[in-house]
């Protein structure tokens, strides 16, 4: 039986597509996070799992195209999983053109974990999830702290508005739950759009951008019981 989310509860991706979409675009993704797909339908857990291995494990490509073997060699029971392995397979390849890009030299790289903790606004629960923590010392010798977070989406790329506001609810969860750490360095937040080829680091200005999610969170809880 598909699961129906009694409280709003949204992902930080698709929050960050609310953020910017059209009135009946924002209403469908209301619907489809009550509603959410069963977790054998989701398409890139493999490919994330890769892509968190690869950066962890020093980020040398033979480790993406173990994963890329190892999804040929999978015999699919579905028509889905086999789309789904291939779309996964592509994932890391486009992953790989996209590591030079990264800024990630000096960088120590941390899985994040199972389950991360979440971000609660505005009576809206926000599934973060990133992938990887990113700490770096700064000039002055000094922790600083930051997160990774893919994207995956064929047709559906992100902006530069989407991207922005994605990072800025990664740069809030980074304060709040990775002080221990070092400060947050919004340099160290990145979005990386797999498909697209973007990368999108979190901008220094950010309360604008917050307030702007606390408003669509209000519009998320208000409308949660109609959808």
């Amino acid at each position: 039986m598909a699961e129906i989310r009694e409280l709003p509860r949204v992902s930080v991706n698709k929050l960050g597509e609310y953020l910017v979409a059209t009135p009946a675009r924002r209403k469908r993704i209301i619907h489809d996070q009550k509603h959410p797909p069963e977790q054998q339908y989701l398409r890139y857990p493999e490919a994330s799992h890769a892509i968190t291995d690869f950066l962890c494990r020093g980020m040398d490509l033979s480790i993406l195209r173990e994963h890329q073997r190892r999804f040929a060699c999978s015999v699919p029971q579905s028509e889905f999983e086999a789309q789904r392995l291939q779309l996964c397979s592509e994932a890391l390849e486009r992953f790989a053109d996209l590591v030079p890009w990264l800024d990630l030299e000096e960088t120590l790289i941390s899985a994040v974990g199972a389950e991360p903790p979440v971000l609660e606004v505005a009576g809206v629960t926000i599934s973060v999830r990133p992938e990887v923590v990113l700490q770096r010392m700064d000039r002055h010798g000094n922790a600083r702290v930051g997160l990774m977070k893919l994207y995956f989406s064929k047709h559906q790329p992100l902006d530069e508005r989407s991207g922005q506001y994605i990072g800025t609810l990664l740069q809030r969860f980074t304060e709040q739950h990775l002080c221990p750490l070092g400060p947050c360095d919004h340099r160290l937040i990145q979005v990386v759009d797999v498909f697209a080829g973007t990368v999108f680091t979190a901008p220094r200005a950010h309360i604008r951008r917050l307030s702007d999610v606390v408003l669509a969170c209000e519009e998320i809880a208000e409308r949660w019981s109609v959808h």
